[in-house]
């Protein structure tokens, strides 16, 4: 029996099965000598283990965000039935809000003392820190001969600022 519903055939043959296997083991055999040392190996249906478990941290993701929200909005909503009041009460103005780079402007100086780094709140710490990354170079321009296509420039100079006793 060949495993077709029970029927056999008189004429089938057993060379030939075996016949289709070694052209199977062949053909396999072909593939992997006819493939580029720098070719890609074919990838099957199946996904690649770190495709799946990206897919599966930004699906935990979003369902754990789905979550918070939920509890978030049971507990405003046994806030108001509790103390009483309205929806529209939890909701923040924005008019006063400022970005970093609003408070950055606000607090930014150009040369920053060692004094000026003992009182300093958390605006004037973010200019600081924002200074400090700030590729700084400085020169001395020439510029009264501008109009003549003639401009003196300085290399590298290091301000120095002393203080008049």
């Amino acid at each position: 029996m060949h495993g077709h519903g029970g029927y056999d055939s008189d004429f089938s043959d057993d060379e030939h099965c075996v016949e289709s296997s070694k052209r199977r083991k062949r053909t396999v055999e072909d593939d992997l000598l006819l493939q580029k040392p720098f070719q890609k190996e074919k990838h099957g249906k199946v996904a690649h283990k770190q495709v799946a478990a990206e897919l599966l941290d930004r699906e935990a993701k979003q369902e754990l965000k789905y979550l918070e929200y939920q509890r978030h909005t049971k507990f405003v909503n046994d806030y108001i039935l509790y103390y009483g009041g309205k929806k529209e009460d939890f909701k923040r103005l924005g008019e006063n809000d400022k970005t970093d780079l609003d408070v950055i402007r606000e607090n930014h100086r150009f040369l920053w003392n060692e004094e000026d780094e003992m009182e300093m709140t958390w605006e004037k710490r973010l200019a600081k820190k924002y200074y400090d990354k700030l590729f700084k170079e400085y020169c001395i321009a020439d510029l009264s001969k501008y109009k003549e296509n003639k401009v003196n420039l300085s290399v590298e100079i290091n301000i120095v600022i002393k203080k008049k006793a």
